[in-house]
């Protein structure tokens, strides 16, 4: 009758207890010991950092979401031209970030791509609501810097309405992305 081997988890692989102790010994007569040891460390190291699990993965793209959104929040109440410059400069490098991730599941991908987008389409609608607010401060007032305030109001409109419907969009993925991410934490 065999003994049980008891199995050691080791993040997301199971190893044999036997197989460990007899590949140590293996080890053991064909290097160094000190090396045998520190194989085995390194093995068990990229068997954890190798998996990258969802929950992980979801935390990492629910911070960076949640740090754009939250710049918005912070920064929306005081429209001025350089404000609002530093916000999509701010919610471009958030964007590049985001898209930097790491993320090994194929959805977490998709939700990365679209927020990474989403964040990009916000940064520039601001870009442009910035230079019409910066235009409207400089108008000068004569008939013509009158024209100019008008096209520039034309314009704060226009792309605040787009940054609008972008925002509400990123709120509606980041909803659908937390009911997709596991309730756990890794």
């Amino acid at each position: 009758m065999k003994p049980k081997v008891k199995p050691i988890k080791a993040g997301c692989v199971y190893f044999n207890t036997r197989t460990i102790s007899l590949k140590l010994i293996f080890m053991r007569f064909s290097f160094n010991p000190y090396l045998s040891k520190i194989v085995t460390v390194v093995a068990i190291a990229f068997s954890l950092n190798s998996c990258s699990s969802k929950p992980a993965d979801c935390i990492k793209l629910i911070d960076m979401i949640n740090e754009g959104q939250t710049l918005v929040v912070n920064l929306s109440p005081k429209l001025d031209g350089k404000t609002t410059q530093q916000l999509s400069q701010e919610l471009n490098s958030i964007a590049k970030d985001i898209e930097t991730l790491s993320i090994k599941d194929k959805s977490l991908q998709t939700f990365q791509k679209n927020s990474t987008q989403q964040f990009k389409d916000l940064s520039n609608s601001l870009k442009q609501i910035a230079e019409a607010l910066t235009l409207a401060e400089k108008a000068p007032v004569t008939p013509e810097g009158k024209k100019q305030l008008l096209e520039a109001q034309k314009n704060v409109e226009e792309n605040g309405q787009k940054a609008k419907q972008i925002a509400t969009n990123n709120e509606v993925l980041f909803k659908e992305l937390v009911n997709y991410c596991p309730s756990k934490k890794p």
